[in-house]
């Protein structure tokens, strides 16, 4: 599996084995004119595939490009989870929990920490009924990923503070925002020693708004271990949220802790 460490070695390999040709190889006459005329430009040519197939890889939080990512739980049975990211909203989300709850079922939530002030009660109701909570970064920003590594190392550190000062746990669970990882993203979460948690089924539900065909379109791509991406800040999440469960359970389908689907701690 190709990651970007030894994309970076093979880079530089490259790069030594070209230069080595043009200062030796050409000097010695080892090369004709055109190799050695142009060997600055394959230089450029390898730069460019490098930082390209770099950017496009963060993109993929499956991939583990940049940073081990959970996406998938490793099991045989029909078994998923339900992980919700962007909240908490004050009233969307009470009403997923409402669902969940109803349904005696748990989830996971990626929070964002600035909005957990004024929100607090609602974490602590979340934590009492079992649901897990994650970091999902202080603000979300949309430029998160061009944040340096101290600013990201803060950002992850008070949302986790914040949340451990409401239910007295400190979460190791971190999705990334739009979850896209990087190289100095990467060093922050391992210095945190955070576990990435990806999906392997995206729901689209900020996109698009049909709650059949979203839930559908989400039945249709389940496999045992899946881990289902949702979001608990929007209108219309509680009916999304009714109408999957009804679709999963249709298709056979238990949904279950993420911890106990990944045998992983969501908190240290």
């Amino acid at each position: 599996m190709i990651t970007f460490r030894k994309l970076t070695i093979l880079f530089f390999i490259l790069i030594l084995i070209l230069n080595m040709g043009h200062f030796v190889g050409c000097r010695m006459d080892w090369f004709d004119g055109h190799f050695c005329s142009q060997t600055y430009v394959y230089i450029l040519i390898l730069l460019f595939l490098y930082v390209g197939i770099s950017i496009t890889m963060a993109f993929f939080i499956g991939s583990n490009f940049h940073h081990s990512a959970i996406c998938h739980g490793k099991t045989n049975e029909k078994l998923c989870s339900l992980t919700f990211d962007d909240g908490p909203n004050p009233n969307n989300t009470k009403a997923v929990l409402d669902v969940l709850n109803r349904e005696q079922l748990s989830a996971t939530f990626f929070v964002i920490g600035e909005k957990l002030k004024g929100n607090e009660s609602l974490i602590q109701e979340m934590d009492s009924a079992g649901h897990l909570i994650g970091n999902h970064s202080w603000g979300h920003s949309n430029w998160f990923d061009f944040f340096t590594g101290k600013r990201m190392k803060r950002e992850l550190a008070t949302t986790a503070n914040t949340i451990s000062e409401i239910i007295g746990k400190s979460p190791l669970l971190f999705r990334p925002p739009f979850g896209v990882l990087n190289p100095t993203l990467s060093r922050a979460i391992t210095q945190l020693s955070y576990h990435v948690i990806g999906w392997n089924i995206r729901s689209y539900d900020t996109v698009h708004h049909d709650i059949i065909k979203t839930s559908t379109r989400i039945c249709k791509k389940i496999t045992p271990g899946s881990i289902i991406l949702l979001h608990d800040h929007l209108a219309n999440s509680p009916q999304l949220l009714e109408e999957l469960i009804t679709g999963l359970r249709h298709q056979g389908y238990s949904i279950v802790p993420l911890t106990h689907l990944t045998h992983i701690e969501a908190y240290a």
